[in-house]
């Protein structure tokens, strides 16, 4: 039985015709081997349990919990030692072009599909569309889910606004009366949320002003802060999963000790989250030295923004990163999918989750320093299981 890496180094099929669908695509899939999708999956279970201990909760978050949270991601390296969770993301983009494009995958070389067996990890629209109604429920657990706003900061020219257009489709499919709005089109009337002029019950937020510490967040923050529509992704679940110091903390024994935490929990999540620590006076030295082994991430940043590889660090930078809120974690260099017989790209996997479930899993192939968009061929991969 073929091998999920002799695959990604010897199959070059295309299964997706980037011609026929928009951009963000590559053609080539990606295989993940079965054993490294098992770990994910129960990692993913391992770390949901951790987040719900009543401790946990208590030093993470800033306000009650009430939505779970939809479109988290988890975020993995492959590596000689299995998975390697890079980061979590509480509005992960992405989903619903990956979707699009599992409906539209093309075959893949002759007998390849003999080795992947069917999975429950593919992008389903009856899944997500459920998703939505149950994060509704936890705050409303009475009505009826009937209308949605996207909201983003100037949405029609944001890079991913064809994700926008997929999402208010398939939930208008569904009877969800769905707008696309900025902040600015939010407004609050005898105590309704109202987006565009229209009567809204629940905001689906892909602004990056994570704690609607901005101006022009003052409504949503308001509407959030009173309970007026469910807002998800949200400050507290930004708080809970995607805050970089929260993945310090499964590597601090103090915590442990502090919270009464016992200590197999942390050095059980340990063997997929690559040793992480707080930039501080007492490590700098050290860490500058050692600075090739190193990657180093603002505490509350996204995507790439003010993220440094240790060995591309200057001394300015160096000085930047000791004078904010910066963690320091291993460094795991990226593995290759061979696209063609002379392009090789890196690659990272994303799996969308909604709490313990899983909504879909997709690969990201790029050149450089993180995650873009940029590089031919490039893009959202489709992902398929193999041996």
């Amino acid at each position: 039985m073929l091998k999920a890496n002799f695959l990604n180094q010897n199959c070059h099929c295309s299964t997706l015709d980037t011609k026929a669908l928009p951009l963000f695509y590559s053609p080539a899939p990606h295989f993940l081997a079965r054993d490294h999708l098992k770990t994910i999956v129960r990692f993913i279970e391992d770390y949901e349990n951790f987040l719900t201990l009543p401790a946990v909760q208590s030093e993470f978050l800033r306000s009650n919990l009430v939505e779970r949270g939809i479109f988290n991601s988890y975020d993995f390296h492959i590596a000689a030692q299995g998975p390697q969770l890079i980061e979590i993301n509480s509005n992960a983009g992405g989903a619903f072009l990956s979707l699009l494009a599992s409906e539209n995958m093309l075959p893949c070389c002759t007998g390849i599909h003999d080795y992947i067996p069917d999975t429950d990890y593919r992008f389903n629209r009856e899944r997500i569309v459920k998703m939505f109604g149950d994060e509704f429920r936890l705050r409303f657990p009475e009505r009826e889910l009937k209308s949605l706003a996207i909201v983003d900061e100037a949405p029609d020219t944001q890079f991913f606004y064809k994700e926008f257009l997929l999402a208010r489709e398939l939930l208008q499919a569904h009877g969800i009366e769905t707008h696309i709005v900025s902040p600015h089109d939010l407004q609050i009337t005898n105590g309704i949320a109202y987006a565009a002029g229209h009567p809204i019950d629940f905001i689906y937020n892909r602004l990056t002003d994570f704690y609607f510490k901005l101006p022009a967040s003052a409504t949503i923050r308001e509407i959030y802060e009173r309970g007026l529509a469910s807002v998800s992704p949200n400050p507290s679940v930004h708080a809970l999963y995607a805050r970089k110091s929260n993945l310090v903390s499964a590597w601090d024994d103090t915590f442990a000790r502090r919270l009464n935490i016992p200590a197999q929990n942390l050095v059980h999540l340990r063997v997929q989250i690559p040793e992480s620590v707080f930039v501080s006076e007492k490590n700098r030295d050290a860490l500058w030295r050692n600075r090739r082994a190193w990657f180093f991430k603002p505490t509350d940043g996204f995507g790439s923004k003010g993220v440094y590889r240790g060995d591309k660090i200057t001394k300015k930078v160096w000085e930047y990163i000791n004078a904010g809120n910066y963690i320091a974690q291993r460094y795991i260099e990226p593995e290759h999918r061979q696209i063609g017989a002379d392009e090789r790209l890196k690659y990272d996997i994303r799996v969308y989750t909604y709490g313990k479930e899983i909504l879909g899993i997709a690969a990201r192939y790029y050149q450089g320093q993180t995650t873009n968009f940029r590089t031919p061929n490039g893009g959202l991969a489709t992902v398929l299981v193999a041996a």
